[in-house]
């Protein structure tokens, strides 16, 4: 399908020959740079197939630049741009020869690449590409674009059905047919005469033959380019005159950030994920430093844009674009909405680079993958913790400052190494009571349940699919002590057809909320403070001993058990960093059999094994380490997420 037009340049050259009869051109890889520079900055074309710009294979060239021109997202409305700088010859009674590092002169033919042949793959099927120009900087490329349009023209009339054959074929030689091409000539007329016209041609194209005739009044003192068009009468659109010629990007930018936002809210906890995680890998690994660091709400990303765009384009890499580029690259692995703004990103990518001076789209894809594969590595060995604040409601309406009986849920996703939270997937959704008729706690434990099992899973499986494979991710639930009875572990998501129970897919374990929220517990806490510093910091600290001589006793440090009494679950909210217990007098939790005192710092993986073998068994964990927990972190309260 025809739509908006896309540019694409191929640049390449061969710089170094092994043959000892054939001298090394030093001058190539300026000619290329020179050239991609030029028709990006200037032209808005996105540079493709990087990896074959200097020194190719024959075969390798080939092969790639077919592959690149069936490839489905080629459209009818592509324009393309073909430059090849190195060495050429005209076999006489043959045709025009490429010669490439390979090349072996006495065997020319077999070795070096006959420039017809970079026309071939035009006869390919599925090849839909609108326009394409090749520019052949060598000696004799006169012949070399005479053998270009000969073979178009033989394709044309005999081949009509073929897809291709529509294609408008047009080459730039940059000498005649008997001379030889002088190095760097060509080139530096090209750019100066591109970019006198950029800026004072009044049409919305540059017609090819006056591009060559100004090249022509430069450099005919010592050569002489020429053009040619074949396969079709379509005007050539190579060099259009871009909008970036007008306006500036500094009076553009909020206009194109504003688009950019516009798509990003549409998806809030998908967007703070995938920016933060944008911020982590480039903070690590371009040095990249910004005002603050992670964001927490959405109207938030609005504002990160806007700074990474006032950053300047450093080695051909834009931050702006880089960060799109790398929700681009997440999102098109996801649902259909997330394709469908990965697609709009990308667009918008091809809108900004007309007025983006020095960014490369190609630089910045290659740049962004890195970092995704750095990225990857770094999470895969931080400890990742889904951390679930179930916050009792407080009436504010009506000023009493007392509990609603709502309750309100957060969920973030943290990183240890870092301040704010990777990601944001909930914030203070409310949980209405649900009246069962039971007693006050059982049927708090059961309204908190009831809510949690509705919303939860979704919440869990989103933050999960969100992060790469094999990556260890905990859950730590912080409650109200009102509500430690809870069977949280029994709440159940869907892993293909069958419904787990979280406890068996994932370590889970609860903490205190009023430790960490309630200002009364500030004095608890600190205590509490002191015994998991001694109790973490020694490896081989067995609970049963005190880490300091005379300091704390086991009891005092942990508690294992069964029904714990509420007098039980004070003491163990107020004094104590871990305990374990089974809430059912039935399946009582029997140390040595089910759990060993000695592996207590693997408890949190243990009993998520024993949940597995006994289903039975209901075992609640309170594990206080020394992850550091959000009361203890930059917690912003009353952040607004946008719908």
């Amino acid at each position: 399908m025809a739509g908006k037009p896309r540019y694409y340049l191929i640049a390449c050259g061969t710089s170094n020959y092994n043959d000892q009869d054939v001298d090394n051109l030093d001058s190539v890889p300026t000619d290329l740079q020179r050239v991609v520079d030029l028709f990006i900055h200037k032209f808005g074309y996105e540079e493709a197939l990087t990896n074959l710009r200097l020194n190719p294979n024959k075969n390798e060239l080939i092969k790639q630049f077919s592959d690149w021109l069936q490839h489905e997202e080629r459209c009818q409305s592509d324009r393309v741009i073909f430059y090849y700088s190195g060495h050429g010859e005209d076999l006489k009674g043959d045709r025009h020869y490429l010669l490439m590092e390979e090349t072996d002169y006495n065997q020319l033919p077999q070795t070096s690449l006959a420039t017809e042949d970079l026309v071939r793959p035009l006869n390919n099927e599925g090849v839909k590409i609108e326009q394409i120009l090749y520019i052949i900087d060598s000696c004799y490329s006169g012949v070399g674009i005479s053998d270009v349009s000969k073979f178009t023209t033989q394709v044309v009339q005999k081949y009509q059905s073929v897809g291709g054959a529509g294609i408008a074929v047009h080459g730039i030689a940059a000498c005649r047919a008997k001379d030889t091409a002088k190095e760097d000539v060509f080139s530096r007329g090209l750019e100066q005469v591109l970019n006198d016209l950029s800026k004072n041609y009044g049409n919305l194209y540059i017609p090819l033959d006056y591009i060559v005739d100004q090249i022509n009044q430069i450099i005919s003192s010592e050569q002489r380019a020429s053009y040619s068009a074949s396969g079709s009468e379509k005007f050539a659109k190579f060099f259009p005159i871009l909008p970036k010629t007008i306006q500036t990007w500094e009076e553009k930018q909020d206009e194109l950030i504003r688009e950019l936002f516009a798509g990003l809210k549409k998806h809030p906890e998908d967007s703070l994920l995938q920016v933060n995680s944008f911020i982590l890998s480039y903070k690590n690994i371009e040095k990249l430093v910004l005002d603050d660091e992670f964001i927490l709400d959405c109207i938030e990303i609005e504002k990160r844009l806007t700074e990474l765009g006032k950053k300047p384009v450093s080695r051909g890499i834009c931050p702006l674009v880089a960060c799109a580029e790398w929700c681009r690259r997440r999102f098109s692995k996801q649902d259909n909405k997330l394709r469908r703004l990965a697609k709009t990103i990308k667009n918008w990518q091809q809108e900004v680079l007309r007025y983006r001076e020095d960014a490369n789209l190609s630089t910045i894809q290659e740049s962004v993958k890195k970092a995704d594969l750095k990225f990857q590595e770094l999470i895969t060995t931080e400890n990742l913790r889904l951390q679930v604040e179930i916050e009792p409601e407080v009436d504010n309406d009506n000023g009493t400052g007392q509990a609603s009986g709502a309750l309100l849920l957060s969920m973030n996703l943290w990183l240890e190494s870092q301040d704010l939270p990777l990601g944001r997937f909930a914030e203070k959704i409310r949980l209405e009571p649900c009246d069962s008729g039971k007693s006050v706690s059982e049927q708090e434990s059961e309204s908190l349940y009831t809510n949690l099992e509705k919303i939860l899973p979704n919440l869990i499986r989103k933050a999960r699919y969100s992060l790469p494979e094999r990556v260890n991710l905990t859950i730590e639930y912080f409650l109200p002590f009102d509500y430690f009875k809870t069977k949280l572990e029994k709440i159940r998501f869907k892993r293909g057809r069958n419904l787990t129970p979280l406890g068996e897919e994932y370590p889970i374990f609860i903490n205190s909320y009023e430790r960490y929220f309630d200002p009364d517990f500030l004095e608890i806490r600190d205590e509490i403070e002191v015994k998991k510093q001694g109790l973490w910091n020694d490896v081989n600290n067995s609970v049963t001993e005190p880490s300091v001589p005379g300091e704390f006793e086991g009891d005092d440090i942990y508690y294992m058990g069964t029904d714990p009494s509420d007098s039980d679950l004070e003491r163990i909210e107020e004094a104590l960093p871990i305990a374990v217990w089974s809430r059912d007098v039935n399946q009582p939790l029997i140390e040595g059999e089910h759990l060993n005192l000695s592996e207590w710092q693997d408890w949190p993986n243990k009993i998520r094994d024993l949940r597995k073998k006994k289903k039975g068994l209901e075992v609640t964990l309170l594990w206080d380490d020394l992850y550091p927990k959000p009361s203890q972190r930059c917690r912003p309260l009353n952040t607004n997420v946008v719908d």
